[in-house]
């Protein structure tokens, strides 16, 4: 109860239009209630020539005919239409109501949940697969739709219906009313029963469709190493296996709404045939007339409408409170690099980047803290310095540039920019101050020139240009078909790995951001390609505080200063020349490496 609460709230800004909705709703329920009595006029008026109770007498006589009985069967025959239509008119128009509104509600409900997964940490990402975030963000959403469409205002006149039927039955024959609604309580009871079942196979349900998503995702996504690999078959079974789950899961929640619907239908009938006989003896005996009767099988012919509706609301209700949980667990998932409410925004900084006994490690998939990656890390970058960090893969040198941007938080110490602890700082000022080029560049499905301008909103096309010269990519981008107007596919994939890496470089360099952090910039690069453009973009990188991470010595060598890393922890720092002598950690680094054979830093 408390998850449809908690989605009720995006109610608030249409409560109106919803309001006025029901008022339309109560109008299809009257209609369906007086649509028995034309016929029970026909019957005992009309037919079997019973007067009508004084009241009743009096309103017919004021309607034009009414006084002979093909004059008052036409009118019955009038009301009967009119009741079909003005319902199923109103039935129309309260659906397109339903759904103008719902559309706008999974719409509310996307872009909420949609910002809270841009402002999540790097950390939540982590832990959870693009497949469940994406079935969250496709199927899930739709429960503030299913919610409104199929729970409340369905059940809200379910209820109203019975209740309206019970008050007329009631002032006709009590006893018969309470048979036609005693199946009312054992249709609560056999709620009871089902209700914790439904929801926890829907709840199963979701889970294991969210796991599939992963898993096609993660498939699609590595289709070249599958194929590479020949391992087709053993992917295959992974998905049969998750599908086989999936429907397993679904088979089980659907034999618990079945049997409900089922035993719901079972009651019902049992009710009808008690009514029927009961009511036929009253009629033989004269307490009851045949119109009268007639509203009873009316309504209880109607009654399985309501009852039936009531059904789906509780099965559709079920299927609610367990993907509305999967939504709020988003919407309630703590930030781990949050943002203060009095965060400083700042603009252009200078680039002084301090660490003061910095000690970060990843969590665990419970949220949990791991094994520390970084240990008591401290160092000093001055504006304009060029900051190399080297060491052994896995020594946490991308995890140490990643608590710059504030991916991460560390565990212990601090991190300051211009002597401002970055906590201090708002995170969109922060970021704008940085400029990345990532150890994997990820390019979007759109046009070369849009790549490029990705970092910098309103870059005019000569400075687009201006940037992918820099970053030695304006030849081949001219060799290109449509030149930057190219659409180079999904994730790059008409480029090569050079290519990519050298627009992801152009891309950071038109930000022309104060830091600039380059991890494993030219990784996919010749030697000759990488120094052309380092020498390129010499004269982009002077002023700005630059962090390099590679591999190849000839890119480190050019750094103003070198930071050794090993075991999370810095184990010397100096300048290219200065470590050689030390003959230490940096020093066998150079000797085993393939490029240690170098370009004169003149290049």
């Amino acid at each position: 109860m408390k998850v449809i609460l908690r989605l009720s709230r995006y109610f608030a800004r249409y409560a109106e239009r919803l309001s006025l909705t029901f008022l339309l709703a109560l109008c299809g329920v009257a209609f369906e209630l007086a649509k028995p009595w034309p016929i029970k006029v026909v019957i005992d008026n009309v037919l079997s020539g019973r007067p009508f109770p004084a009241p009743m007498s009096h309103l017919i006589q004021l309607l034009p005919g009414s006084s002979s009985k093909s004059g008052l069967l036409l009118w019955c025959v009038g009301v009967a239409f009119f009741l079909v239509w003005a319902g199923g008119l109103v039935a129309i128009v309260v659906l397109e109501c339903v759904m103008t509104i719902c559309h706008k509600l999974v719409a509310e409900v996307s872009i909420d949940l949609f910002e809270k997964l841009q402002r999540l940490s790097l950390a939540y990402h982590n832990r959870h697969t693009i497949g469940d975030l994406m079935q969250r963000m496709s199927t899930d959403v739709f429960v503030v739709h299913t919610l409104v469409s199929q729970v409340l205002l369905p059940g809200a006149g379910s209820v109203l219906s019975l209740v309206g039927m019970f008050f007329i039955m009631a002032r006709i024959d009590l006893a018969l009313a309470l048979i036609a609604l005693s199946v009312v309580p054992a249709l609560v009871l056999t709620l009871g029963v089902f209700v914790r079942g439904m929801d926890r196979y829907n709840t199963l349900q979701a889970a294991t469709q969210g796991r599939l998503m992963a898993l096609v995702q993660q498939s699609l996504t590595g289709i070249r190493a599958i194929q590479g690999f020949t391992r087709e078959e053993f992917v295959k079974g992974k998905i049969k296996g998750s599908a086989q789950e999936l429907g397993d899961a679904y088979r089980l929640s659907v034999r618990a709404s079945s049997f409900y619907k089922e035993i719901t239908a079972a009651l019902t009938g049992t009710a009808a045939a008690s009514l029927i006989w009961l009511g036929a003896q009253r009629v033989r005996s004269g307490s009851l007339s045949v119109g009268d009767l007639w509203i009873f099988l009316g309504y209880l012919t109607a009654l399985y409408g309501p009852v039936n509706n009531l059904t789906v609301a509780i099965g559709a209700g079920s299927q609610v409170i367990s993907r509305g949980r999967r939504i709020l667990e988003v919407l309630d998932a703590r930030d781990e690099v949050p943002e203060r409410p009095d965060a400083m925004v700042v603009g252009r900084c200078k680039g002084e980047v301090r660490f003061e006994g910095v000690t970060f490690g990843y969590s665990t998939n419970n949220g949990e803290r791991g094994r520390p990656i970084l240990k008591e890390v401290s160092f000093h970058a001055q504006p304009g310095q060029i900051t190399a960090v080297v060491g052994a893969t896995g020594a946490g040198k991308t995890s140490l540039i990643s608590l710059l941007p504030r991916f991460f938080d560390p565990w212990e110490g601090s991190i300051l920019l211009d002597g401002v602890d970055l906590k201090d700082l708002s995170l969109r000022s922060l970021r704008e101050n940085i400029s990345l080029v990532l150890q994997e560049p990820f390019l979007f499905p759109m046009t070369i020139a849009e790549n490029i301008a990705f970092g910098r909103s309103g870059a005019i096309h000569e400075e687009v240009v201006q940037a992918a010269i820099a970053a030695q990519a304006h030849d081949f981008i001219m060799r290109q078909p449509d030149k930057y107007d190219t659409l180079i596919g999904e994730g790059g994939v008409l480029l090569s790995g050079g290519e990519k890496q050298r627009i992801s470089i152009a891309r950071a360099l038109l930000r022309d951001a104060p830091i600039l952090i380059l991890d494993e910039p030219t990784s996919s690069l010749d030697a000759r390609t990488e120094s052309q453009i380092f020498k390129a973009i010499s004269t982009a990188i002077r002023g700005r505080t630059t962090f390099i991470i590679s591999h190849r010595l000839s890119t480190i060598r050019r750094a103003d200063r070198i930071i050794a890393v090993d075991d999370g922890r810095i184990v010397e720092s100096g300048t290219h020349d200065s470590l050689l002598k030390l003959n230490r950690l940096y020093a066998e680094l150079y000797r085993h490496r393939g490029d240690a054979v170098e370009v004169p830093v003149s290049q």
